[in-house]
């Protein structure tokens, strides 16, 4: 074999608890690979995995999401833990190099294997190895004759010193728990002197051909030049292909490392595209060393052809925006449709798994959405991650990991944070579905951060990933804050549309939403609380109803919720559980729908909207439509309806109409699909309690392709016995085939009334946080004022 991996992940490790120091008083990096009991009595784990939940399995602390346990675990984060793994080695493989891989650990480790120290590393996102091949031993003893052994060290408390280099675990829906863990898998490469180690590809579109730009790094071991013949091999994945594309030439690998470069050209390239706007057309890629026909090394992938580019968002002057927000894919505009992940599954690592990475973004398809969006408070995903999102067209924009901090600007601070920034990048730069790199998120957000470097710091990042790939790269979001503003940025660039939630009733959506003006909304929150079964499992039962201090520290802003169901109800909605988690759900979606939508009429001036967040990294009472558990709440059915490519949409000025007043509106109707339609109909109607109140239909109606179109005002008096709400229908249809459909619940009721008790809400709501603060306190107030 070329190339073999020895797999060291899995449950057969195990770990101990030691005071910082006391590992290496004690000798544990010299314990011998021999059958001994020193270890006997250390807790089994797993790699991947975490400390919490190895502690977890082991019984040693709480489930730390069930009630307020979360704190109550942090003592694990001030003690060093000791990692341990036996194995054997096949003698058959004598005379072979050997290196050691890890793939990532969070946050800062020491490494030995057979009492050798390996070395030390800091740095989540960056993969590190070593060269082992003199320290392995191929003899076969009982349980393994060679002993890996991992020191973690206590993790970093300051996220401002770590950032870029950490996940973030500071901020306002974080518990103060910093997770820590061997995160990502563990392996050995065994391979000849002469290896290859890493490559990249970039596709140019020539017509119906295709350039791939194929670059790949070899290492010689030994001190003498060799010659080989490299051989790249381009077949089809998921589709029919005549005969492979193959392209052989010598090379000449110097000693050290080197890079390797060619331009093959595929004829007739079948192309990758986001599932809206076409296939998702694969290949398999395939780069050999090859010495006299034997293959002395491989490394097979599976790519797509696809070209990223940016235009500028028309109907903005030079004074207003200055980058381009407008993503084109193979030269065709892609609308994002988009979701902040919210991920990854579990902000504990070892409660992750393949089968919950396949559930999640399966479900993010079926919503109709077509872009993910990994923002600065979340790590970037694992591979795995972005090879789902190749195979079901969901395109991914990725951030970095540096997130409403002002971060220092010394050079070793700034050196580390690329190093994490160019690792990470290197390793998901091939996958078709990566469409945009960004810097920060909200690093241009106060006063100290204008002062701070952050932005030479995004400028740094910038440079960095421009050498290592095509894909396009932006500063920070959002981009047209107070504060970025004052940094010089223009004012119509991207804004995060979160303030309609946090405002807790300051403005209503149809007073918030359609005020804002820029490019792009890369976050727009709304929250509501999971269903009752769901609750049930982390919320302990004497504090599900009435709702007790757990509800707070699972980051339920209460009062918020509660304003929320009133804008869209009329009502707080607190009669029972059930009463209150559904009208939550149903308040969440309304608001979404009613934001989601008003960007999407904008298009081409607008490019995209992101709603946050589409899951939940932990059980908490937030903003994923989609829980922790995976249970699709009921605002998932509202954007999977306000997500539809092809979108009959209503646009209204406010949602509270009075008895006896005419209710006016405009219908549109959005394609993001990049075909056209002809000759269809639309129909709407006015409905309450069942009373037809208006209908009407539009005859012979053309659709252009990527459009957005307003076809019809309507209007309809309401008649003045109604007293609670009416429904509009709209529906779309291709002779008797509906093709779409779209719905709105609105309210009879004065407007001004309403808002009127919303802010007397939220002047109450404020008086408990002014004595409180921002506490669970401010909700039960008899916890902090005890006896």
């Amino acid at each position: 074999m070329s190339r073999k991996i020895i797999d060291l992940s899995g449950n057969h490790w195990q770990m101990e608890r030691m005071r910082p120091g006391q590992g290496v008083e004690e000798q544990f990096h010299l314990l011998p690979a021999e059958y001994q009991g020193t270890t006997f009595s250390w807790n089994f784990a797993s790699i991947p995995g975490d400390v919490y939940t190895d502690l977890y399995k082991a019984g040693e602390i709480e489930d730390p999401y069930f009630g307020r346990n979360m704190h109550k675990a942090k003592w694990v984060g001030d003690y060093e833990w000791w990692y341990t793994h036996r194995f054997n080695v096949d003698e058959l493989l004598s005379g072979k190099q050997f290196r050691l891989v890890f793939s990532g650990v969070d946050y800062s480790c020491e490494i030995w294997l057979n009492g050798i120290r390996l070395g030390e590393h800091e740095g989540m996102f960056s993969s590190f190895d070593f060269d082992i091949s003199e320290y392995v031993n191929l003899e076969q003893w009982r349980g393994g004759s060679n002993i890996l052994m991992i020191k973690l060290n206590p993790p970093p408390k300051n996220y401002r010193n770590c950032g870029g280099k950490k996940v973030n675990f500071s901020g306002d829906y974080f518990t103060g728990l910093v997770p820590f863990g061997i995160w990502r898998p563990i392996h050995i490469e065994v391979t000849e002197a002469v290896r290859l180690n890493d490559y990249r590809v970039d596709f140019k579109l020539q017509g119906s051909d295709a350039a791939a730009v194929l670059s790949f790094e070899t290492e010689n071991m030994t001190d003498i030049a060799q010659s080989y013949q490299a051989k790249c091999v381009f077949k089809g994945h998921n589709f029919s292909d005549t005969d492979p594309v193959i392209h052989s030439f010598p090379v000449t690998v110097q000693p050290g490392q080197s890079e390797q470069q060619c331009r093959i050209t595929l004829e007739d390239a079948k192309l990758w595209w986001p599932w809206d706007m076409g296939d998702q057309n694969l290949y398999e890629l395939e780069i050999t060393l090859e010495k006299d026909t034997v293959v002395i090394d491989r490394l097979q992938d599976v790519v797509g052809v696809r070209e990223v580019t940016m235009e500028m968002n028309p109907g903005f002057t030079q004074e207003e925006a200055e980058y381009p927000w407008t993503f084109m894919i193979n030269g065709r505009r892609h609308f994002l449709r988009s979701a902040c992940w919210g991920g990854q599954p579990s902000f504990f690592y070892g409660r992750n798994s393949l089968e919950k990475y396949q559930d999640r973004v399966k479900a993010v398809r079926d919503a109709n959405i077509n872009n993910l969006r990994i923002f600065g408070w979340h790590p970037p995903e694992t591979p795995e991650f972005y090879r789902l999102c190749d195979e079901l067209g969901i395109t991914v924009w990725t951030n970095f990991t540096l997130a409403t901090q002002a971060y220092p600007s010394d050079e070793s601070f700034v050196s580390g944070v690329i190093h994490e920034c160019v690792s990470t990048v290197k390793e998901r730069r091939n996958h078709p579905s990566l469409i945009f790199w960004m810097g920060g998120e909200e690093v241009f957000f106060s006063g100290a951060h204008e002062e701070s470097g952050n932005k030479q710091l995004m400028l740094d990042i910038g440079d960095a990933v421009a050498e290592l790939t095509d894909v396009p790269y932006g500063l920070a979001s959002p981009l047209s804050s107070a504060s970025a503003v004052n940094l010089g940025f223009k004012t119509k660039e991207s804004i995060h549309a979160n303030e309609h939630y946090y405002g807790g009733g300051i403005e209503f959506m149809e007073e918030y939403y359609p005020s804002l003006d820029c490019a792009i909304i890369p976050e727009l929150t709304a929250a509501s609380a999971p269903c009752v079964e769901s609750l049930a499992k982390f919320i302990p039962e004497d504090e599900l109803w009435p709702m007790g201090l757990s509800w707070g520290y699972h980051w339920a802003d209460i009062d918020i919720l509660k304003n929320l169901n009133f804008e869209v109800f009329n009502d707080f909605k607190m009669g029972s559980l059930e009463e209150f988690v559904e009208a939550t759900q149903i308040a969440q979606g309304t608001v979404l729908q009613f934001a989601l939508e008003t960007y999407r009429r904008r298009k081409p001036k607008m490019s995209g909207v992101s709603l946050c967040h589409f899951i939940t990294h932990w059980p908490d009472i937030k903003w994923g439509i989609v829980d922790y558990y995976g249970e699709k709440k009921i605002s998932y059915d509202y954007v999977y309806k306000a997500y539809q490519p092809l979108l009959p949409s209503l646009e209204f000025e406010k949602r509270r109409w009075n008895p006896g007043s005419s209710f006016v509106a405009k219908i549109w109707i959005v394609n993001d699909f990049h075909h056209s339609y002809a000759g269809l109909t639309l129909t709407w109607e006015i409905l309450a309690s069942e009373q037809e109140l208006a209908t009407g239909t539009i005859l012979d109606i053309d659709v252009l392709k990527d459009s957005s179109k307003l076809f019809e005002e309507i209007e309809c008096l309401i008649p003045e016995h109604l007293s609670d709400s009416f429904t509009v229908v709209l529906k779309l249809k291709d002779g008797d085939s509906v093709l779409s459909s779209n719905r709105y619940e609105l309210l009879i009721g004065d407007q001004s009334l309403a808002k009127q008790r919303s802010l007397e809400h939220l002047a109450l709501s404020k008086k408990n946080a002014d004595k409180y603060g921002l506490s669970v306190y401010r909700y039960w107030p008899e916890h902090w004022n005890l006896d």
